[in-house]
């Protein structure tokens, strides 16, 4: 006769996962920065230098309400008739996206990308070298880098942050062609725009654009996500979207979220969207740059055809035009 079945108490996983937040948040508490907002953490990451240069940079680029909007890239977007070129000219056919060149700070992984990005814009950032240098061989990014690229844009989002301005992160191949930022609304530390009916298993439900709010409790967040990565360095990297769902950690670090309509954020990904609902587009799910730098031309084509038709004033009604892209980076 066999023995009773030893199962595993449900109160073991519980357990493990209360520990490791106690972990997170005593280390969290003793490395919260005292005095200038920032100042400590950011002094012990880099050079002095370095740290003067960020604040002078973010001082310059700010918004009225220490508001700034950060992209980041390296060299394989940055060159004439690039990601970059694409990415900036679409601030200045949008509507009423112009003005916000004044507040984008494009923060630079290698001398050349900031080099470059010196030459054409007046906020230029260059994070300090690191080990795992992005693939430029055909154009392709590989995927260990990806999540390196991700994990040193969360680097630099938090020191923005514990400095004490309130940014808006864009990808770099996202067209601006309506502003958003009237939907961000600063009592939520997240504003967000996601898509959590994809049924795509390649795609994370991101449409490539964020607010983030600068306080402790938007920094506690940032912070608790890089913890993660150090825990599990080998599980999937997480989409923003798809941290907003860990509940555990959003109810215990009292995180607000607003969520917009995706439906606003168009992309390679999914369907093409209305020309007269369409904030930003994301030229996702496209690794290879020569393709991605063709299709957004197109976009760019495609919006200054649509908006020289409307009568001078107009407002963008339903439309009958459609994006042309994606065609070289098909879904």
């Amino acid at each position: 006769m066999r023995g009773p079945r030893l199962l595993q108490p449900l109160w073991i996983p519980t357990v493990a996962f209360m520990i490791l937040l106690l972990i997170f948040l005593f280390l969290y508490q003793a490395s919260k920065p005292t005095g200038m907002a920032g100042k400590t953490w950011l002094l012990n990451a880099q050079s002095n230098v370095e740290a003067t240069e960020l604040v002078r940079v973010l001082r310059r680029a700010s918004m009225a309400d220490k508001t700034v909007i950060v992209t980041i890239l390296d060299e394989t977007w940055a060159s004439p008739g690039s990601v970059l070129d694409l990415f900036l000219e679409s601030f200045r056919v949008g509507q009423g996206t112009q003005r916000f060149l004044n507040h984008l700070v494009v923060v630079a992984l290698d001398n050349h990308a900031f080099q470059y990005c010196n030459s054409i814009h007046p906020h230029c950032f260059q994070l300090p070298p690191f080990e795992s240098k992005i693939a430029a061989a055909d154009g392709l990014i590989t995927s260990p880098d990806h999540l390196m690229l991700n994990r040193r844009r969360n680097d630099i989002l938090l020191q923005v942050i514990e400095l004490g301005y309130n940014l808006v992160f864009t990808e770099a191949d996202l067209m601006w062609f309506r502003s958003p930022l009237s939907d961000f609304h600063p009592i939520y530390q997240i504003t967000v725009p996601c898509d959590f009916t994809s049924q795509s298993g390649r795609n994370k439900p991101d449409k490539g654009i964020f607010h983030m709010k600068s306080d402790d409790i938007a920094v506690g967040f940032l912070k608790y996500w890089q913890f993660e990565r150090v825990l599990y360095p080998n599980s999937l990297d997480l989409s923003l979207c798809e941290m907003t769902t860990r509940l555990d950690v959003v109810d215990m670090l009292g995180v607000r979220i607003k969520y917009l309509d995706p439906g606003n954020f168009g992309g390679f990904c999914e369907d093409s969207k209305d020309m007269s609902e369409v904030y930003t587009m994301h030229a996702a799910c496209c690794d290879n740059v020569k393709h991605k730098v063709h299709d957004m031309r197109l976009l760019l084509d495609d919006w200054i055809n649509f908006t020289a038709k409307l009568p001078a004033n107009a407002s963008l009604g339903p439309s009958s035009f459609s994006w042309r892209a994606p065609k070289k980076c098909m879904r």
